[in-house]
């Protein structure tokens, strides 16, 4: 079962705490246990290392929110607004205000390295600041004491001078609270509802969480797009040249029979027209129309098989038909669906040709 795990961020040469957020209760995992692969893990870093401001959000989209912010705060920041990352905290109600936490980028990358070599690569990131609630009172923890006012959130150093400490501390207005183990205090407020602002965005983001860059995808799409076209022309050239191949086929069959017969008109039927003339009892044959209408219905329905030529014996009554095929047995698979539609199939042997499988097969009215 997924649990929500809360660490404080520990300096190199200490190891990880784990606080574990259960329904009603927090307890400390075993200094050994680590987070499972499931778990929710929130990371809290000091706040020393971030400067938190409230400024006006211009934009609808998070994305504008991020990119201004970091100018809205240049005046109050010694350092090039460029080498810092920003966080955007929720909008305050229907307004245009919002919370915004800047870090430095060289320490928000260290911060990463670190929950990377500790397996945390999907925890967040939260200052510990962000965890009070406005105009609580300041927390000490430890090595920093961390205010939150109604308007301004900082966080006091207490190795500075003890002159600008105490001059910090007159800021915030009260004696901060002292805790046994700042760890569980914060969980405690964690589990109330203050979840912080999570500096995990824009670059540092999870992966899950990165936006899709459709411009990697547009040389991918042309391809797609040019091979669809191909094949549709492709396909195109194939139907008309078999429609050609047709119309062929059957001037030649309408000038044999005026060849054999001369002076009588061709009728519709030739097939049927040569029986009868002939008075024969032999075996009755197909006509090329019915016999390629069956192939074609047996070509639609395979994939992977195309017509390569087609040759018509009226005297036998015959299609011989040459395919190119996908792979070895789909001779075998299009020849059932012929004989589905009636007709009787001879397969020829199945071969390579220039490193395609073709095959031959000859098609006559089923005895």
């Amino acid at each position: 079962m997924a649990r929500h795990l809360i660490a404080l961020l520990p300096p190199d040469s200490e190891p990880w705490r784990f606080a574990a957020m259960g329904t009603g209760d927090i307890t400390l995992l075993p200094p050994h246990e680590k987070p499972a692969s499931s778990d929710d893990v929130t990371v809290i870093v000091p706040a020393t290392e971030v400067t938190v401001a409230t400024v006006r959000l211009v934009g609808t989209r998070r994305a504008d929110w991020l990119r201004t912010a970091r100018f809205a705060v240049e005046d109050d920041v010694a350092v090039p607004v460029e080498s810092l990352h920003a966080a955007i905290g929720q909008r305050s109600g229907a307004g245009s205000q919002g919370t915004v936490c800047m870090v430095a980028r060289a320490v928000m990358e260290d911060w990463m390295r670190r929950l990377t070599e500790a397996g945390l690569e999907d925890a967040r990131l939260v200052p510990d600041v962000t965890l009070l609630a406005p105009d609580s009172p300041p927390l000490d923890m430890g090595g920093h004491i961390i205010v939150s006012g109604e308007d301004h959130r900082f966080a006091i150093d207490k190795s500075l001078p003890s002159d600008l400490v105490s001059a910090l501390m007159q800021r915030a207005g009260r004696e901060p609270e002292t805790v046994d183990d700042p760890l569980l205090a914060l969980a405690r407020r964690f589990s109330a509802g203050e979840t912080g602002i999570d500096l995990r965005q824009a670059d540092f983001a999870r992966k899950a969480e990165l936006p899709i860059d459709l411009k990697r995808f547009r040389l991918l799409a042309g391809l797609a797009a040019i091979c669809a076209l191909a094949w549709g022309a492709y396909t195109f050239a194939s139907i008309r040249a078999m429609t050609q191949l047709e119309a062929v086929l059957d001037r030649q069959t309408r000038a044999s029979f005026a060849a054999i017969y001369p002076g009588e008109p061709v009728p519709s039927n030739i097939l049927a027209a040569v029986r009868e003339r002939s008075g024969s009892v032999q075996t009755p044959i197909a006509g090329f129309r019915e016999m390629a209408g069956v192939l074609y219905a047996a070509l639609a329905n395979q994939e992977g098989i195309r017509l390569s030529s087609l040759r018509y014996d009226a005297d036998t009554g015959q299609l011989q038909a040459k395919l190119v095929y996908s792979a070895f047995g789909d001779d075998e698979t299009l020849k059932s669906a012929i004989e589905a539609g009636g007709l009787s199939v001879r397969l020829g042997d199945a071969r390579v040709e220039d490193g395609r499988v073709v095959g031959d097969l000859i098609l006559e009215l089923a005895s």
